[in-house]
């Protein structure tokens, strides 16, 4: 990416050279996520003002990364060379009292680390690694699944911890089946004993959500809750994976007294909330970044063990990222597409 908004272009660039504890690794699969857009565009939107994306051009986008350990700097021993591996892009500095608890997604520190974000993603043949550790290994897992793991399997696994729990008997709502969506509804019966309800304006996607689990799948509106509401009851929990005015209206009334409403999703927009409506009710609301490098592997071990099936998955050529970001834009994409070198 050399400019904001701009067709991505091919360019040759020089790798760097792994130093002590760091890694390169040869990309075989980059996962296209929707934040992947935001950054395309330069800013995301968060309702009266547009917060910019702060990156340094040339960038290279992608943080949904598989591949094969190409090449280890001194002292690393957690991985070897030739190894298929899932890299964990959400990295921090290593030092700070965040990252030492186990969120180096949080890190504030400078220079960010981030790959695909802050430094060189995998939209690439190769990315450099600052820190071998986060180097997970992947063994025989389907090709391409170890990718979407570190960003829509990971975004959906921490989500759904976030939950708690609730009553086994109380239903989980999940707005948006897009990517993110249906890995939470693979999931899901992983990590919650509740039944799943569905909810998303695309009929095609109602459908897979069923296929994944879910014990209903509607669409967002007031009628066909109401409904839902008559046979399950209202929701202990909601994870709202669009991040839209319209879907936190419709989440956050959907919510029992003293549920949870989880928000993960990037789409923007600003929403109205009564606030006494909070202590009354009174509800959680809970944003959701991404997930820790301890719950990514996590997540590997889980899938490696055949815990949930595949999302579709449409591979293309990394020549044809333009078109893939067309596609995703238009929502034409159900489950993920990932780039090959």
């Amino acid at each position: 990416m050399t400019a904001f908004g701009a067709p991505l272009a091919p360019m040759e660039l020089t790798p760097q050279k792994p130093g002590p504890g760091e890694a390169l690794v040869r990309v075989t699969r980059a996962g296209l996520c929707h934040s992947d857009l935001h950054i395309h565009d330069g800013y995301f939107d968060f309702g009266d003002v547009k917060q910019p994306v702060a990156i340094n051009m040339p960038a290279i986008l992608g943080h949904e990364i598989e591949g094969e350990v190409a090449e280890l700097g001194a002292g690393v021993t957690t991985t070897k060379v030739g190894e298929r591996v899932a890299v964990y892009p959400w990295l921090g500095c290593n030092a700070c009292d965040t990252c030492r608890a186990g969120d180096q997604q949080l890190c504030i520190a400078l220079p960010r680390r981030a790959l695909g974000v802050a430094q060189w993603g995998g939209m690439a043949e190769y990315v450099h690694v600052p820190f071998a550790d986060a180097l997970i290994p992947i063994g025989d897992l389907a090709p391409g699944l170890g990718a979407l793991a570190m960003c829509s399997g990971l975004t959906a696994y921490s989500a759904l911890k976030k939950i708690g729990a609730p009553p086994k008997d109380q239903p989980i709502l999940l707005l948006g089946m897009g990517g993110v969506g249906l890995q939470a509804m693979a999931l899901a019966k992983n990590v919650l004993p509740n039944p799943i309800i569905a909810a998303d304006i695309d009929a095609t996607k109602r459908e897979a959500a069923l296929k994944y689990g879910a014990v209903a799948a509607i669409e967002p509106t007031a009628d066909a809750w109401a409904d839902s509401l008559a046979r399950h009851g209202p929701a202990a929990a909601a994870i709202d994976f669009v991040g839209a005015p319209a879907t936190f209206g419709f989440g956050t009334a959907a919510l029992r007294r003293g549920g949870r409403y989880i928000i993960v999703g990037l789409f923007g927009g600003k929403a109205a909330l009564p606030l006494a409506s909070l202590p009354l009710r009174p509800i959680s609301i809970v944003g959701s970044y991404v997930g820790r490098l301890e719950e990514a592997r996590e997540l590997i071990a889980l899938l490696r063990k055949g815990a949930a099936p595949a999302p579709p998955m449409h591979e293309r050529p990394l020549d044809q990222a333009n078109s893939a970001i067309a596609d995703l834009r238009a929502g034409k994409v159900l489950g993920r597409v990932l780039l090959t070198p």
